[in-house]
């Protein structure tokens, strides 16, 4: 309805139900020259911004981790604690519920956006699905991602940074996601010379670490520590009645 009255338009997830559906919006904004977004403020975070400067590093200064081997991300809650089942939304797959497409976008869009946005080609899922209306509960997902080069490091003589036989651009994410019980929700992506968290709540992060990895197995050459605090309430959003984005850092922080 928004895009047929000419708005701009940020969609909250899921996107769409299907692809058909999907694309059609898709192309019914670059009919109309419409913006066309999925919600996922994630990206926007400050932390988010900082850990992929920090992995694919800036115009100024290169990236920490090395190549980045494997990303580990995970979201899940116990949805009975504010849902009602069977009548929720959450629990109707017609209306976008389900943890593929309630939960699965965070921890999916983790993987990505550290594998440069690629797409893998390898997907492997195992998971549990309600028999009774038909959404999927929980399950976890394995990816793998191309290679960008068929030159391995340790197979090239011209790199002096790294020594390893994994392929540039290969590598695999593990994802976690459902709505049954409530876990760490953290990001952890391992590079060759180090691992970086995003710590919980992964979905809308104010802190992450750096550890470099040191000479040897199993040791550490330093960490460091990143916290994005959130901005105080100005007037006009005190007015308004404040912030209130349920289960996020925003929460936490009134609570």
């Amino acid at each position: 309805m928004c895009l047929l009255a000419n708005k701009h338009l940020l969609l909250e997830k899921p996107f769409a139900c299907n692809t058909s559906d999907a694309e059609y919006l898709m192309a019914l904004a670059k009919e109309r020259n419409l913006f066309l977004m999925e919600g996922m403020w994630t990206r926007f975070f400050p932390a988010v911004e900082k850990a992929r400067q920090l992995v694919f590093g800036t115009k100024d200064e290169p990236g920490v981790l090395g190549e980045v081997v494997k990303v580990i991300s995970d979201f899940n809650f116990n949805a009975s604690d504010s849902e009602e089942y069977p009548t929720s939304f959450m629990y109707n797959h017609g209306l976008g519920g389900g943890s593929s497409y309630l939960v699965a976008p965070y921890p999916i869009s983790a993987a990505t956006l550290f594998f440069g946005g690629a797409t893998p080609d390898s997907i492997k899922a195992v998971g549990q699905v309600d028999g009774a209306t038909g959404v999927d509960l929980q399950s976890s997902i394995c990816l793998s991602f191309p290679p960008t080069s068929d030159i391995a490091p340790a197979s090239d003589n011209s790199n002096h940074e790294e020594s390893t036989p994994k392929l540039p651009g290969a590598g695999v994410a593990v994802l976690s996601f459902g709505l049954l019980g409530e876990s760490m929700e953290e990001t952890t992506i391992i590079g060759t010379k180090g691992r970086m968290t995003i710590r919980t709540p992964g979905h809308c992060p104010t802190q992450l670490s750096v550890t470099l990895k040191g000479q040897g197995r199993g040791s550490a050459a330093g960490t460091m520590e990143y916290e994005y605090p959130l901005p105080a309430d100005t007037e006009e959003i005190i007015t308004a009645g404040s912030y209130f984005y349920p289960n996020s850092a925003v929460d936490e922080v009134a609570g």
